[in-house]
């Protein structure tokens, strides 16, 4: 009996460290940032997303490391959108992240989705912009898997991969 018990309290507190470790892994994104308080992003950082979505919330901020350059995403909400603004520590944007429908697709990029996904169903669409080029990333589900789709605004496809996520 003593041996059931031991057990039992073994994988509690094997499931307990587990636990910890996924919510640790939680608070790092994919790319290394860090979840930290909106108190800690650089004044530059919030004057150059307040000057270029002056009517936007701040709902959370990372900051990460790109090669050695750091970098600051704050993530904010413009009515009812997700925004997401990379800058460096100097408060230059570096790249704006921004749900959009898929009604708001250039129409090269919205006919080339129907022709190379036909009858996909459209789980979330994001224009991404870097300077002056803007890719559409657009998350789907076609023949029954879960992908990521990004297009040029040209309609020309770059690439897709599985997507992991919920």
């Amino acid at each position: 009996m003593h041996d059931r018990i031991r057990a039992a309290f073994s994988l509690l507190v094997l499931a307990a460290g587990l636990s910890a470790a996924a919510t640790a892994l939680a608070s790092v994104a994919d790319d290394g940032a860090t979840e930290i308080p909106l108190t800690q992003v650089p004044r530059s950082v919030m004057a150059a997303v307040k000057k270029k979505f002056p009517e936007a919330k701040a709902e959370s901020a990372t900051k990460g490391l790109d090669g050695n350059q750091p970098f600051y995403d704050v993530q904010i909400k413009v009515k009812t959108r997700n925004i997401w603004v990379t800058c460096d520590t100097q408060g230059n944007i570096l790249v704006v992240d921004r749900e959009i429908s898929f009604q708001e697709l250039p129409k090269p990029v919205a006919g080339a989705v129907s022709k190379k996904f036909p009858k996909a169903a459209i789980r979330g669409v994001n224009e991404i912009a870097e300077g002056s080029e803007v890719v559409y990333d657009l998350a789907l589900t076609f023949q029954g898997k879960k992908l990521i789709a990004i297009f040029e605004a040209s309609g020309r496809f770059v690439e897709e991969s599985e997507d992991d996520g919920p």
